[in-house]
């Protein structure tokens, strides 16, 4: 092991003492769990940790980062070895650095505080942010320099969790130790992809809703419903084939109306249509991204909002990115991008093909036989589909790099696909809006569709106040119409009825 090397790996402990505050007490919870060996199978570092934990080693830029894992993944603890060119070794660079990588994924992103000692080669900070489905998180990092290597330790857990973890988390960082520096500190090549996969038998395969079927290569995942697909190879997904919606939520506009608790969804303001899907992909773990040719098409956006009515952009790219294993990758991307609703919600329509770049010629004509073998069950879609995915065919064969960018039936499926998606976004939208405002309508079947509604003050009819009272107002009335022996329906008891009275387009 190199001496700087070294100096860098023991100064993590002294960092923490440096920067420790004589304000915060030690951490508590139970003491750390049973640990066992692992070592890595290229012998580059060993470390001890809980049984049943997972261990995943991966190279980042100029090193190498290891993570361990529980069994559910929500708590981790992070092992990061580099190759800097900073002589001085200021590691508030690189503590900004990682949070400027980390905040994509991430958009609440927060820095509790930050410490560093006079030279800035030793640097600790802590953070928090909300994880997938509104688990608040806590982390905390030390950020050491020896140039030319530096080392980022850390951990992050649910915040309700972490003082329980803290010593465990702990106790897998202090031992973990670097065997051959060679391989810690310097980035592997990235895993060699395979050649194509023009051998692999295609089976026929359909969604477990019956929405759809396709051709996919012995050995992949295909995932979907509803029309809407993703199919990719084993493994971090270096290739594969893209036909679905992705759900963004940025600021309501609906007065006492806080959409960023909404978990499931990526937190963010509108993005161009390109630039939205950028962040998704940062989202699932690619990385490096490049665009490398983008149009908008005005037309087809112009054609898009007069059929939705509502404001829509559209956009097609060819980007190139790492996966989350490192190999470099390219893909042709449709993207479709919708105007936020009031309640800040909003969304991208993708259709694409990518494939690692080395060997982009070698997956295409697969990929284009793939996309060519969509069959979506639904009978008025199925000849628009069937074309798009002929012209799709038909653009691999002539420019590999222009797959599917020029499918105007497929275009038109997506199109006919993305309405219905607003259509019941808009009947969402209607019941968040009357919880909000304490109003409730009622539709009538006896006085033939008469539109009733209760608020807070009591009971109107087509506009008309009617009653005024506690008994039917918003809380407590149940439906019973005033006039007739009957039990009135509410509007947004369903989307059927919400449709039958205000029709498919508010």
């Amino acid at each position: 092991m190199s001496t700087a090397l070294l100096r860098s790996l023991i100064a993590v402990s002294v960092a923490c003492l440096l920067l420790a505050s004589p304000a915060i007490p030690a951490p508590k919870g139970n003491p750390p769990a049973r640990m066992e060996k692992y070592k890595a199978p290229d012998g580059s570092f060993a470390l001890f940790m809980p049984p049943g934990w997972s261990v995943e080693s991966r190279a980042i830029g100029r090193g190498r980062s290891v993570t361990v894992s529980d069994p559910g993944g929500a708590a981790f603890a992070v092992m990061k070895t580099l190759k800097i060119e900073d002589r001085k070794g200021n590691t508030a660079a690189l503590a900004a650095d990682m949070m400027k990588e980390l905040r994509p994924a991430a958009p609440d992103l927060a820095l509790v505080w930050a410490r560093s000692t006079e030279d800035r080669r030793r640097t600790v900070i802590e953070i928090r942010y909300t994880a997938g489905r509104n688990v608040p998180m806590r982390g905390r990092y030390y950020f050491n320099a020896q140039y030319p290597d530096a080392t980022v330790f850390g951990y992050e857990a649910p915040e309700k969790e972490i003082e329980a973890l803290r010593p465990t988390l702990l106790s897998v960082i202090s031992n973990y130790t670097v065997l051959d520096p060679s391989g810690a500190a310097k980035a592997d090549p990235p895993p060699e992809p395979p050649r194509g996969i023009s051998g692999l038998p295609l089976e026929k395969r359909t969604a477990k809703d019956g929405s759809f079927s396709m051709l996919v290569p012995k050995g992949w995942k295909m995932d979907g419903a509803k029309g809407q697909l993703l199919c990719v190879p084993p493994g971090d997904g270096i290739a594969g084939v893209i036909f679905a919606p992705i759900g963004f939520w940025g600021p309501s506009r609906i007065p006492n109306f806080d959409g960023s608790r909404i978990p499931g969804v990526i937190h963010s303001p509108y993005l161009r249509p390109v630039d939205a899907l950028i962040v998704a992909m940062r989202a699932t773990g690619s990385r490096n991204h490049k665009v490398l040719e983008r149009a908008s098409d005005p037309a087809r956006a112009r054609e898009a909002s007069a059929f939705l009515s509502q404001a829509m952009e559209v956009e097609t790219a060819t980007l190139s990115f790492d996966s989350k294993s490192g190999v470099r990758c390219r893909g042709h991307y449709d993207v479709m991008a919708a105007s936020p609703m009031p309640s800040g919600q909003w969304g991208i329509n993708v259709t694409g093909v990518w494939a690692p770049e080395k060997d982009l010629a070698g997956y295409l004509p697969s990929l284009a036989k793939m996309a060519g073998s969509y069959r979506l069950d639904e009978r008025f879609a199925k000849d628009y589909v069937r074309r798009g995915m002929e012209n799709v065919y038909r653009m691999a064969r002539e420019n590999s790099e222009r797959i599917a960018r020029n499918a105007q039936e497929m275009r038109e499926s997506s199109m006919a696909a993305y309405r219905e998606r607003q259509r019941s976004q808009e009947y969402i939208d209607y019941k968040r809006t009357g919880y909000i405002r304490g109003e409730q309508e009622w539709v009538s079947e006896v006085e033939g569709g008469a539109l009733y509604k209760s608020d807070h003050w009591g009971l109107s009819r087509e506009g008309e106040r009617k009653i005024e009272g506690q008994d039917y107002n918003y809380y407590n009335y149940k439906g019973k119409n005033p006039r007739y022996n009957e039990t009135m329906t509410p509007v947004d008891s369903s989307r059927e009825v919400y449709e039958s009275v205000y029709g498919k387009g508010r």
